[in-house]
């Protein structure tokens, strides 16, 4: 997969998920401006998703500890909750007062999925949209759980089965909105009226420099609202499953959080106030300074994700594999499916258990400790690695980093008991949601 795009690419395979997966028509037509502004697309979600500087100032815009102190909001009326908490089936048991910190029960994994989306979604393509599209959640997740996977792999959409039905509708309301987006998109760059006097101040450059490439190959509005939905499916199908199986290796294993609340103190700075909320959060230093997490979110990748690299072979190309040479024809796809290795006992001991410290490493001579990938590969590999990596690992990390220093979460059954993993579309899903009870923390 680390051959060059000559020999290796991964253009027709995306073109192939966009009117397969996601909808779009396939056409002449469509297909030579793809093949335009394939790669100028990409450049525009690099420069945000891909470098350093870029994806940590647009995680500043997203108020991060202040969400985080709403985490939850003990309230026990929907009308009053937080966007995030909807899905997850909140139960109050406690209610917060003055005097006593309050308890609430929900499902973990409903609840961090979509608070990171909430945080992402408004970062690429702002907060109108996600007030505006009330339903893009519960659409996002149905398409992604129910009918992603059988779309990838030819199922016709008009199968008459529920639960294709429901997922191709879920997936025509998504496309029906980013379509308007991109029309409210398109007359905010011209300085037009925008429908409904939408405000979209807050549009990513990302968003807008995407638009104008569009523009300049003239694909219609329809074209546009799937080729971001491609885009907003990728932002969050992975990241928000890897930040719940994350939280849930961390507050489940015995002594870790106290360690990791230790280590990023110093760089998620905690007001004095009761109760404490994030006064300050220091976003490059967490993701620089922090080994023992970052190795943490490693050993998260290495049980969770489900990643599988898809080529095209444009020319003949010879593997070599120990004794084995295995020749590449022209004309067909390959793929690479990056998790069969993880649990590999040969490779990591103990592959079943959750040893985040197999990823540290110290140098011998200043003594510095520092966690590294490996072998790991759970962005891909080649080419066409994944473009939002440093942003998704970064999110992970100052997501994750907010709700540990805030919240305290216990098993609401007494005892941890992490679910089964079954395959998704990237990251492995939990066969059933995990039941939490959730209250701030208190400072000693």
């Amino acid at each position: 997969m680390s051959q060059s795009f000559h020999t290796l690419n991964a253009e027709p395979f995306h073109y192939t998920l966009l009117t397969r997966v996601f909808g779009a028509a396939d056409a002449p037509e469509f297909k030579r401006k793809f093949e335009n502004s394939w790669k100028d697309l990409l450049g525009p979600v690099e420069r945000m998703f891909l470098n350093d500087a870029g994806a940590a100032a647009a995680l500043e815009r997203g108020n991060i500890p202040e969400k985080a102190a709403s985490f939850v909001t003990y309230s026990a009326d929907r009308e009053r909750m937080r966007r995030w908490e909807l899905s997850a089936d909140i139960r109050l048991v406690k209610p917060n007062t003055t005097d006593d910190r309050g308890v609430v029960e929900a499902n973990l994994q409903s609840l961090t999925r979509d608070f990171g989306a909430c945080i992402a979604i408004q970062l690429l393509y702002g907060q109108d949209f996600l007030d505006r599209y009330a339903q893009v959640l519960d659409d996002l997740w149905k398409f992604d759980n129910d009918i992603f996977p059988l779309m990838l792999i030819g199922v016709p959409p008009w199968t008459p089965f529920k639960i294709i039905r429901e997922g191709i509708a879920a997936r025509s309301r998504l496309g029906n909105q980013m379509e308007a987006l991109y029309r409210r998109i398109d007359q905010y760059q011209k300085k037009e009226p925008v429908d409904f006097g939408a405000d979209m101040s807050d549009i990513s450059n990302t968003a807008l420099d995407r638009n104008k490439i569009y523009t300049r190959e003239d694909w219609s509005f329809r074209q546009r609202g799937v080729g971001d939905l491609a885009f907003l499916w990728g932002q969050n199908a992975n990241t928000q499953p890897t930040l719940f199986w994350f939280l849930a290796y961390v507050y489940s294993t015995p002594g870790l959080l106290d360690r990791l609340r230790q280590e990023i103190a110093p760089y998620v700075k905690m007001s004095q106030r009761s109760p404490p909320e994030i006064s300050s959060m220091d976003l490059t230093r967490l993701s620089r300074d922090c080994p023992q997490t970052k190795a943490c979110l490693f050993e998260t990748y290495r049980l969770a994700i489900d990643v599988v690299s898809i080529r095209y072979v444009e020319r003949p190309v010879t593997i070599k594999d120990g004794l084995f040479r295995h020749e590449l024809k022209p004309g067909t796809f390959v793929s690479a499916p990056h998790s069969t290795n993880l649990r590999d006992s040969s490779i990591y001991a103990n592959p079943d258990e959750f040893v985040p410290d197999r990823f540290l490493k110290t140098d011998p001579e200043s003594g510095r400790m520092s966690a590294s990938y490996g072998n790991l590969k759970p962005w891909g590999s080649g080419a066409a690695i994944c473009k939002g990596r440093t942003f998704a690992e970064k999110e992970i990390m100052a997501v994750g980093a907010a709700i540990i220093s805030l919240w305290d979460i216990s098993p609401a059954g007494g005892s941890w008991e992490l679910p089964s993993m079954v395959p998704g579309t990237g990251v492995k899903k939990p066969v059933a949601d995990m039941r939490v009870l959730i209250s701030r923390r208190i400072l000693n």
